[in-house]
């Protein structure tokens, strides 16, 4: 809840009357309540608004009429004009009208007369308070720092909600303190952090704290069902963008007026972030940009309950944002979903002619940018797996000095390049040529001569093999015991077979690359690769996965890709599945 203080005037009139009033006539607010009013006045006002009349010259009279001074004060400021607005949850008409007596009584107007007005015109239901400051005895109530005083008197009133608000947040799962800090400003809050712990702040004023240990108890781990609903929102989000762009989206807008009136549309206002967001040429979105974004954050917040946070850095650059997901509640860092560059791009792809590449478009998303005088490249495997290598100088010159239409062909080759290994084995895993599990007779873990640990594999058929192992394998071996503990060992040998089969592809694919592309010998290191070498290396590898892969997975630019929409479950109709949800906030 935050309270606001309006139409602070002098001369001692009551325009709040006229602009509730006309909120009445057009069918965007009804009068809830009138306190302390007489009979007379009631009946009056009841009966006219039952004929459909504006009662505000009759409502602004008989304020000024209790408004008398009999000298005692020179100020003409008598309106007393206030909105409470909803952020973050849901109050009926009936809860917001209670709350509003409360807060009159809490504010030290509850014996003066004030009317209470229901505004259903926004997304935030809210009342409007409209009173005089004017007593009986003719002084003022005094308004020196209203605004930190009634939004105290609000959060004293639902400090119950409050709480209940808290232990909605640790509801969540977040993985960093940023993301629940994106849980807190989704609730409607402010917070900042003090030492060792979080001050909230609603309407400007302290609400509550939370320790940062508490945050930090409640922190979730990485697990399947984070990762399945991050493919999830990946496909929504990339579905809408496009329909947008196609114009298959109607724009979201607020629809103000009732039964019998001519309907009133109003184009949301864009949010203030997303003027601030640039675009990878430095400028910032235009308009019809900044519409789209703001057309898609509306989608995802009414129909996926999905809501937006831009961070911004010590300049107020928006350089990332986060997603907090209040169906499943789960808080997300929005790159590990979809780069910002991608989130704000809402430009018309061309139709591509179907090429080799096709099917590295399947099985990575990727990124570049500038470290240093050279490029670093990340790419995210359909796995979930995300690396990050250095580019050298020639792939970097390459890049960056291609022109922009054909740049995205270039990353493909110097990623396909650059992470082969890692390309093979999650396709190796994903689809094995042989039932590696079924080879394996037993793993045991042996002393090495240098002093390290290794896992030794024995086959079925009678050959061995040693694998070394890193200190984070032998801690987590180490907190296991019996039948899991043999497991982890067996999953391991699976990991390290797994390696082995693809540095096997990898090294056959560098020897068809050295036959076909005239090289007596490559660079020893395939980063060194120039862009002749490169595109023969990516040929070659696109014939081989595409042997690998079942036909229906490498078809070119599938439109419904396993890893980015999830398999072929309850999550198969993403349109319909959450729309329309009601949101306990």
């Amino acid at each position: 809840m935050i309270v606001k203080k309006l139409g602070m005037v002098s001369g001692g009139g009551f325009p709040g009357a006229g602009y509730n009033e006309r909120k009445v006539a057009e069918g965007m607010a009804r009068l809830m309540v009138m306190e302390n009013v007489d009979g007379a006045m009631r009946h009056k006002v009841e009966l006219l608004h039952e004929a459909g009349f504006d009662c505000a010259g009759e409502i602004e009279k008989y304020l000024k009429e209790r408004s008398r001074t009999y000298g005692n004060t020179k100020t003409t400021r008598f309106q007393f004009h206030i909105a409470a607005s909803v952020k973050g949850q849901a109050m009926s008409a009936e809860e917001l009208t209670n709350f509003a007596r409360q807060l009159m009584a809490e504010a030290g107007y509850g014996r003066q007369p004030y009317f209470v007005y229901y505004h259903h015109d926004t997304d935030n239901h809210h009342v409007h308070i409209l009173s005089t400051r004017i007593q009986p005895n003719g002084f003022p109530i005094p308004d020196h720092h209203d605004y930190a005083r009634l939004n105290a008197a609000a959060n004293r009133i639902l400090s119950s909600d409050i709480k209940r608000d808290i232990q909605r947040m640790f509801s969540y799962g977040y993985l960093t303190e940023g993301q629940f800090a994106n849980i807190i400003r989704s609730h409607g809050y402010k917070f900042e952090r003090v030492e060792d712990r979080y001050v909230l702040f609603r309407g400007g004023v302290k609400a509550a704290t939370i320790s940062l240990s508490e945050i930090e108890r409640h922190i979730s781990q990485e697990n399947d069902t984070r990762k399945e609903r991050a493919k999830q929102l990946r496909a929504i989000i990339r579905k809408y963008k496009a329909e947008i762009v196609d114009g298959k989206v109607q724009n979201v807008e607020n629809v103000k007026g009732h039964k019998g009136q001519k309907k009133k549309y109003v184009r949301r206002k864009v949010n203030p972030d997303i003027r601030k967001i640039k675009a990878s040429n430095g400028k910032t979105l235009s308009q019809e940009e900044q519409r789209h974004l703001s057309d898609m954050l509306d989608i995802l917040k009414t129909k996926f309950g999905i809501d937006i946070h831009f961070q911004k850095d010590r300049n107020g650059e928006i350089r990332s944002y986060g997603i907090v997901d209040h169906n499943r509640k789960i808080a997300f860092d929005g790159s590990k979903v979809m780069k910002l560059s991608e989130l704000i791009d809402f430009a018309q792809k061309q139709e591509r002619n179907a090429s080799p590449l096709d099917i590295y478009r399947d099985l990575f998303a990727m990124e570049v940018r500038k470290s240093g005088v050279d490029g670093e490249m990340t790419i995210r495997l359909f796995d979930g797996s995300e690396h990050t290598r250095k580019m050298s100088p020639r792939q970097s010159a390459w890049y960056f000095n291609s022109p922009e239409s054909e740049r995205e062909d270039v990353a493909i080759r110097i990623a396909a390049t650059m992470f082969s290994t890692e390309i093979f084995e999650s396709v190796l895993q994903k689809y094995p040529v042989s039932a590696i599990s079924s080879r394996i007779g037993s793993v045991n873990i042996i002393k090495m001569r240098e002093g390290g640990r290794a896992i030794r594999v024995v086959s079925t058929d009678g050959f061995s093999a040693t694998y070394p192992m890193t200190a984070d394998e032998l801690h987590c071996h180490a907190k296991l015991q019996g039948e899991a503990a043999n497991g982890y060992l067996r999953q391991l040998a699976i990991l390290r077979i797994t390696h082995e089969n693809a540095t096997e592809l990898t090294n056959r694919i560098k020897e068809l690359t050295a036959k076909s592309s005239g090289s007596l010998s490559l660079p020893p290191r395939q980063s060194d690769y120039n862009p002749e070498q490169s595109k023969a290396f990516t040929s070659h590898q696109s014939t081989v996965l595409t042997r690998l892969m079942p036909r229906d997975t490498s078809s070119p630019n599938s439109a419904n890709r396993e890893w980015e929409v999830g398999k072929q479950s309850r999550y198969d109709h993403i349109d319909n599945q959450q729309s329309g949800t009601q949101l306990t906030m």
